[in-house]
């Protein structure tokens, strides 16, 4: 999710407990070791600068990967822990033990891909062991709802300590908990919610047997889906509202295509990339424009609008009549221009029927 989000949720887990017996500098550990993962963005810019080739894309290869794993937590909440302890060792002499710190830096560190798992983008959970990415698409990127709770979490801890002085440990811990309970029930509704708005997009087939359908959260909450499903005809697109009734308002489909410059782009390494990074979830097209084949694979779990049958980030692959690549290139997500636009249609579509 975004690094926001992810500072709130590391700072609310120092609510646990640990807070409440290291004092405050535990919840600025904490939000450090929730943020950290999300370092791996500058590793990108550094191999390039280094004249490392990544390949097409090795920002989506880069990002979600070692850093987010799930078995490196515990290698990078050591550092943190270590030179937190020995910062504040020199200042307070009577601080808990290095075990409670370590345990509420680790803590904190698990929520970043925990939490990255939500999404639908894709984690590497298992890294090094595997490259396999994880996503349960139960909550969007930026979530309109899940952060605040997070910061009203947090508001209410520090409303009671500055109204009791100091003195409202109890009080603390128990909206902490509350907090972090609620924040864990509204991502458990994403996941049935899920499930709900997967079962009304496979009604959108019409009886056609259905090789893929699913669903992604809409930017901005979990009550504005974007289904996809694929038949062995066609792809269809559809924005979903999982707690309304009768058929989605919106959709958008179009003819599943297979031709051999498709499979032949299939085999280039940027290609295999990019269905990587989309966790499969790709619709190729082929077409001839001004004496060229050009292919287009698209990630369908994200479009400029939740029916959009295209995608944001399109991968083109051009090749000349005799089959030599012209070109392989990712477009940008949408001209500069046209973002303020998008955000806008987001929000309109967050309260639509």
């Amino acid at each position: 999710m975004d690094t926001i989000t992810h500072m709130l949720l590391g700072a609310t887990t120092a609510q646990l407990a640990f807070r409440q017996r290291l004092g405050r500098g535990a919840t600025w550990a904490a939000v450090v070791a929730a943020v950290a993962p999300d370092l791996d963005i500058l590793a990108g810019p550094v191999l390039r600068a280094l004249g490392i080739d990544t390949g097409g894309g090795g920002h989506l290869v880069v990002h979600r990967g070692l850093s987010h794993s799930l078995l490196m937590a515990p290698v990078i909440a050591l550092p943190i822990a270590a030179a937190w302890w020995k910062l504040r060792r020199r200042r307070a002499p009577s601080l808990a033990s290095f075990g409670l710190l370590y345990a509420c830096v680790l803590v904190a560190g698990l929520t970043h891909p925990l939490l990255d798992w939500g999404t639908a983008y894709g984690t590497e959970l298992l890294s090094p062991i595997t490259d396999a990415r994880y996503a349960l698409s139960c909550v969007p990127i930026i979530d309109i709802f899940y952060t605040p709770m997070l910061a009203l979490t947090l508001l209410a801890c520090w409303l009671v300590r500055k109204a009791s002085r100091g003195e409202a440990r109890r009080a603390t811990l128990v909206i902490g908990w509350a907090g972090f309970l609620l924040s864990l029930g509204y991502l458990v509704t994403g996941a049935v919610l899920r499930d709900r708005a997967i079962d009304m997009a496979r009604a959108l087939a019409g009886g056609a047997p259905i090789l893929r359908a699913d669903a992604y959260p809409a930017l901005g909450s979990i009550f504005v889906w974007r289904t996809v499903v694929e038949t062995d005809g066609r792809w269809i697109t559809a924005r979903v509202r999982p707690l309304a009734r009768g058929a989605p308002s919106r959709q958008e489909s179009a003819a599943r295509q297979s031709s051999p410059w498709i499979e032949k782009a299939r085999e280039m390494p940027d290609v295999r990339g990019y269905a990587w990074f989309a966790m499969g979830v790709v619709r190729a097209t082929e077409a001839d424009r001004d004496g060229q084949h050009v292919v287009e694979f698209h990630d369908m779990r994200y479009g400029p609008r939740p029916e959009s049958i295209d995608s944001l980030w399109p991968l083109q692959v051009a090749f000349d009549k005799e089959g030599h690549v012209l070109s392989a290139e990712s477009h940008p997500p949408h001209p500069a221009g046209n973002r303020w636009r998008i955000l806008k249609e987001t929000w309109s579509d967050l309260w639509e029927p």
